[in-house]
Order: structure tokens, then C-alpha cells, then sequence
């Protein structure tokens, strides 16, 4: 070969290397670092780059470029640094935590901690984030809410179940209770709670004398000119015309207020019911004044004995009794006799008669009874007079007797 060729092949050989050469340093990456300083480039063909893990990842296998005819390629496709565990961020008392960031517990991952109803965080850091030398910072805090303390009430107490002292902080969902002294009643919350906020469900109740102001009485009035009363002490009232007492006439001051509750309600009489017999207004209901006229059936009379057929609503009831009874049996005048002396002598005594009663009498000299018996006794039956009391001339007695 001669001088010229040789030369024009070594150019064209040196040509061919340079092309193969990576003319700039290895790939930069976000979890791994080479492991040494890329600053003298080119970097001939077959050249190897080895990278470490940076700060917070763990090998997975090596990790690597090689130069290849000037481009790097992965030594192990696929293959990178982990995220770096950090096992369990810890639990806290009275509280839990929530995964804010990432999906596992591994570097970058970052927990916040909350607390429970009725607790504050005390840490000033509510968070702990997994670093790469672990997690940061200790566990978070919670402590429970506290209520200021609570004075008792004037002509009151304090009620709780348990040691406490007045003037003590209260956690959270304590319950305090009060009550008065005889004569003072509970204005406002029997009961109040320390919240989850760390303020009271209610404010102190106050205890108040006992008093009960005169109530106003629809259709009623008090006489007495006092506005208040005291505890156990009465009150007398009154109903106006055509009013009753709702229950009782007087009331009783208690702390819960009037006892009974002091009313009037309408006096008002129940529609009648008449057997044997109706009346009129035909009404619903009546009130006190309001009259009704009953009318018997035949044979019947109104009972009460007043010469009116009338009975008047009033405040006890119907007066008098709206109703029907069989007519009582009158004096019997019968024709050509006579009743006993002392019956004749005094009918308007001795008549009208009930039901059951009996009467004798006898007939005039020429007449005879239809038994032909001097004395005949009659009774009074829903029927009348039975037997009916006949005198009949002797003739006529005498053929009775014959055809009886």
C-alpha cells in the first residue's frame, strides 16, 4: 500500500472513532446520582456510568449507562432507586391521622394528625413527614378541652357525681348539675355541659324567690288585690254567670306555677233524652237561662208537678228534671157511688194515687156493684182504675147475675 493510502485510512479510522464517543456526561435522574464527577467529555464508546442512590431512596438492583456508539443506554432497563420506607408514622391518643401525600409510608410520604371531639392539638406541628432518615419531628398531641370553672348560683348549689372543687377547670363532656334552696326556683338550664369548643352547652341558671303573678281568668276574676303570691300559698277565684270552676275554686302557687291551673268553662246542659215524649228547641247543647217545653206522650205527664210543661238550664243541671211518666191514677167519680168517707171527705189529699194503690168503694141504695159485694176495691194500674168502678141498678144486676 503506499504512503498516500495509509495515510487516508488512519484519517478515516480516527474519523470513525470520534462518531462512537458520548460527547455528553450520563443521564441526570431524580432518584439516583452518578457515582463519580462527568466533566471531561467526550467519553468513548463503552464507557460505564455507575449511579448511587440519592438521599431518602434504596437500591433496587444496579442502576447504570453505558456508551453506546454515542448515545447512553441502561445497563438494566427499568431498573431505579425505591422511595425509602419508613414503617409506621405512630398513633396518638385521643386522635388519628390521615395520609395527606403519597400512598404509602415511604419517603415524601407526609400524615396529619387530628384529634377527637372534645380535644385540641397541643404540638405546634400537627404533621410528620417521612425524610430520609425517617419520620420527622415526634408523635402530635392531643389533650383534652377544658371549661372554665363554674360558680354556683345564688341561693343555689351545685350538683355532680364524683370529687370536684369549686373553682376547678371541667374536661370536656362533664355534666354539672344544680338545684335552689327551699323557696327559690331554677331559672334556665337544669344541666349544663362542657363542650367540644371548650365552652359551657348553657349559662350559670339563676335561683329566683318562688312567686306566682295573679293569672288572668278567662270568663273569671280574683277579688283580692295582691299581684303575687309566694310558694304554698292559695288563691280563690270566681267564675262569672254561666261559668263554672274548670276544677277547683282555688290554686295552689307551686314552683312549677299555678296548681291546678286556675279556668272557668261554660256551664252547659247535655241534650235530654225523654222516653215517652220529646221537646222543643231541639239543640246540640245549652246554656245556662235556656229553657225547653217537653211534651208527653198520651197517657204520660211531666214529672215534676208545676203546673208548666218547662225545664230551665242552670248551673246545676236541667230544673226541673225534663221528664215523662205515666199519668197517676185521679179521683174516680162514679156515677151512683162513693168512695170511702174520709176519700170523698178529702180527695185533694189523698189524690192524684201511684201506681199500686187500691180505694174501696160502694154503690147508692137501688144500685149494686157488678160483683153484687157492698164494698168493691179498686187498684191504680198503668191501665187506670182496674177493676172499673160501675154501680148498676139492681134490675139491671139482677139479670147479670141471672145470665152470669
Amino acid at each position: 500500500m503506499s504512503l498516500l493510502g495509509c495515510a487516508a485510512l488512519l484519517v478515516c479510522w480516527m474519523h470513525c472513532a470520534a462518531q462512537r464517543a458520548c460527547e455528553g456526561p450520563p443521564p441526570r435522574r431524580v432518584k439516583e446520582v452518578p457515582a463519580k464527577t462527568w466533566d471531561k467529555p467526550p467519553y468513548p464508546h463503552g464507557t460505564q456510568a455507575i449511579y448511587n442512590c440519592r438521599p431518602g431512596y434504596v437500591k433496587v438492583g444496579r442502576v447504570g449507562f453505558r456508551c453506546i456508539d454515542g448515545v447512553w443506554k441502561e445497563l438494566s432497563p427499568g431498573t431505579e432507586c425505591r422511595n425509602k420506607p419508613c414503617g409506621h408514622p405512630g398513633d396518638t391518643d385521643f386522635g388519628f391521622f390521615e395520609l395527606t401525600s403519597g400512598t404509602e409510608f415511604v419517603f415524601g410520604a407526609r400524615v396529619e394528625y387530628r384529634c377527637n371531639d372534645g380535644y385540641q392539638m397541643l404540638s405546634q406541628r400537627n404533621y410528620r413527614e417521612c425524610q430520609a432518615d425517617g419520620w420527622s419531628n415526634d408523635i402530635p398531641h392531643c389533650e383534652v378541652i377544658k371549661c372554665l370553672p363554674v360558680q354556683e348560683p345564688e341561693n343555689g348549689r351545685i350538683i355532680m357525681t364524683g370529687a370536684f372543687e369549686l373553682g376547678q377547670e371541667y374536661s370536656f363532656g362533664q355534666v354539672v348539675n344544680f338545684e335552689c334552696n327551699a323557696k327559690y326556683m331554677l331559672v334556665g338550664a337544669k344541666e349544663i355541659v362542657c363542650s367540644a369548643n371548650g365552652e359551657w352547652s348553657s349559662d350559670v341558671p339563676q335561683c329566683k324567690e318562688i312567686n306566682c303573678d295573679v293569672p288572668e281568668i278567662l270568663h273569671g276574676y280574683v277579688r283580692s288585690p295582691r299581684k303575687t303570691y309566694k310558694e304554698n300559698e292559695l288563691l280563690q277565684f270566681f267564675c262569672e254567670e254561666g261559668y263554672k270552676y274548670g276544677s277547683k275554686a282555688d290554686a295552689l302557687c307551686t314552683a312549677s306555677g299555678w296548681n291546678p291551673p286556675p279556668y272557668c268553662t261554660e256551664i252547659v246542659c247535655s241534650r235530654p233524652v225523654i222516653s215517652s215524649g220529646n221537646f222543643i228547641p231541639q239543640k246540640d247543647k245549652y246554656t245556662v237561662g235556656n229553657t225547653i217545653t217537653v211534651e208527653c206522650d198520651d197517657g204520660f205527664h211531666f214529672r215534676a208537678i208545676t203546673g208548666r210543661s218547662t225545664a230551665e238550664c242552670t248551673k246545676n243541671g236541667w230544673v226541673p228534671e225534663p221528664a215523662c211518666v205515666r199519668k197517676p191514677c185521679e179521683y174516680p167519680p162514679i156515677e151512683n157511688g162513693k168512695l170511702t168517707d174520709s176519700h170523698e171527705r178529702y180527695r185533694d189529699y189523698y189524690f192524684p194515687k201511684r201506681f199500686g194503690q187500691t180505694v174501696d168503694y160502694h154503690c147508692l141504695n137501688g144500685y149494686s156493684t157488678p160483683t153484687g159485694h157492698y164494698w168493691v176495691r179498686i187498684t191504680c194500674t198503668e191501665r187506670g182504675w182496674v177493676p172499673e168502678p160501675k154501680c148498676l141498678s139492681k134490675y139491671i144486676s139482677t139479670i147479670y147475675s141471672i145470665l152470669g
